[in-house]
């Protein structure tokens, strides 16, 4: 099977230079040179994966000019082998042609309407470096924003191979309270209403594994948030699905964010604010399966948006 080996993640970024100054310097990360048609790359060793770093509008990326997680190149031997047998298992290529890689290499986009928009290779593996040892473990997870979970579970478990973790529902209920107070010249009455629980959102994640990180899979139910974090306080989770709303509704379904799994968060987000980055949540706060996240701003990080995750042993 062929997805339980992810070569890299490929980022687009605003200043391919900055932004690997930065994953060198303040992330820790290891970098090597990589070439595609006489290009060079820089992809930077990260737990048992990489990031490759490609500037807007680079033709790798096919001219994209929005930065982000842009796609996934799960590691083959031999790309024309594989997917002539993920094409047998029901997954299409989105091109029957084969389309340059890294380091000389072929590979092959799957059908984006088969992954859900979710833009996923068949390339050949790299050769490049152990990844550094240093505070960042391992890419924790690739945040996704999805339509069709069931068919998630079709095409990267039962078709490619991916091993299937486990599924959250997460719902927001909203509960409000009326306060009211009433003064004559007899006195002063308190009275209290509070009114039925209101909906606010609800998601249903999949966790599917690829190598050792996973793809977090977040699919909306029903929910008409939009809610937007302020920067000056903690984020929570309604902002959280406000922004997978926006991002649904201006993208399409596809890959969202990216989670490094680090070892006590709040010293971190600490001295990445000393450092002069620009934070999100200023401390940990609960994410999925009793975890501890912060983002950090995407201005911050060559426009991707980015995050720390601190499991419980």
């Amino acid at each position: 099977m062929y997805g339980r080996e992810l070569a890299y993640v490929a980022l687009v970024v605003d200043d391919v230079e900055a932004a690997s100054g930065v994953w060198e310097k303040n992330f820790g990360l290891r970098r090597s040179e990589h070439r595609v048609e006489g290009r060079k790359v820089p992809v930077l060793g990260v737990g048992q994966s990489a990031i490759a770093l490609f500037g807007k509008g680079d033709p790798y990326t096919g001219g994209e000019m929005r930065t982000g997680v842009h796609h996934i190149a799960l590691a083959v031997d031999d790309p024309e082998a594989a997917m002539h047998a993920v094409d047998k298992a029901g997954v299409r290529a989105e091109s029957d042609s084969a389309e340059a890689a890294l380091d000389d290499g072929k590979r092959y986009l799957l059908s984006l309407k088969a992954t859900d928009g979710i833009r996923t290779y068949l390339s050949q593996r790299l050769d490049r470096p152990e990844a550094a040892g240093g505070f960042i473990e391992r890419i924790d997870h690739l945040g996704v924003v999805g339509t069709n979970n069931n068919q998630a579970i079709e095409v990267f478990c039962n078709a490619l191979g991916c091993e299937f973790r486990g599924e959250q529902f997460d719902t927001e209920m909203q509960v409000s309270t009326e306060h009211f107070i009433y003064k004559t010249k007899d006195g002063t009455q308190a009275y209290m209403r509070t009114r039925p629980a209101e909906f606010v959102a609800a998601v249903h994640d999949l966790f599917i594994g690829t190598g050792d990180c996973e793809l977090e899979i977040i699919q909306p139910l029903n929910t008409d948030a939009n809610f937007r974090a302020s920067g000056d306080q903690p984020g929570n989770m309604k902002q959280d699905h406000g922004a997978i709303a926006r991002f649904l509704e201006r993208n399409g379904p596809g890959l969202h964010h990216i989670a490094f799994k680090v070892k006590d968060i709040d010293s971190h987000l600490s001295k990445f604010e000393d450092s002069g980055f620009r934070l999100i949540d200023k401390q940990g706060r609960p994410g999925a399966r009793g975890s501890q996240i912060g983002f950090l701003h995407p201005k911050s990080t060559a426009g991707v948006l980015t995050h720390f995750v601190e499991r419980p042993e």
